[in-house]
């Protein structure tokens, strides 16, 4: 027969858990960057949000390339409307706006449905999906000045 150890009560005075958010995670052939998960300064546009997505480079001429890749097409909620443009949306997109982004590859419009279609090389896409609460609203930049001769 054995003798069963005292049991010892000790208290603490404070515990502190901390808990980081999960930046990004794969989400079939997506790769999914949780816009939120990342400290930025207040008042940071989208391109300082995507300088600081692990595994992406973004040139001050606006070149995002992702593990080394360039990204041939960016979008704003699935539609394609600054590729033509890439700095407007980068410089004018407040980063508090941003749920996630999304990166994946895709073939060409252009080819889509034709016989050329499995040989083509894909297309990287960045896909930059706002937040619920602005997906409806309009959003501007205004600048001013005067000056006297």
């Amino acid at each position: 027969m054995h003798r069963l150890p005292k049991e010892r009560e000790v208290d603490l005075d404070e515990v502190v858990v901390k808990a980081t958010k999960l930046k990004f995670y794969m989400d079939g052939d997506t790769i999914v960057y949780d816009a939120d998960a990342f400290n930025l300064a207040e008042g940071s546009m989208l391109d300082g949000l995507i300088k600081n997505l692990p595994g992406t480079t973004l040139t001050k001429d606006g070149q995002i390339s992702v593990n080394g890749k360039k990204v041939d097409s960016m979008l704003l909620n699935g539609k394609d409307f600054f590729d033509s443009d890439r700095n407007l949306l980068l410089e004018n997109l407040p980063a508090y706006m941003v749920k996630n982004v999304q990166v994946f590859e895709r073939v060409p419009e252009d080819v889509k449905g034709t016989p050329k279609e499995k040989e083509t090389e894909k297309a990287l896409v960045m896909n930059v999906k706002l937040k619920k609460e602005y997906n409806g609203g309009w959003i501007a930049n205004a600048e001013g000045g005067i000056g006297m001769p």
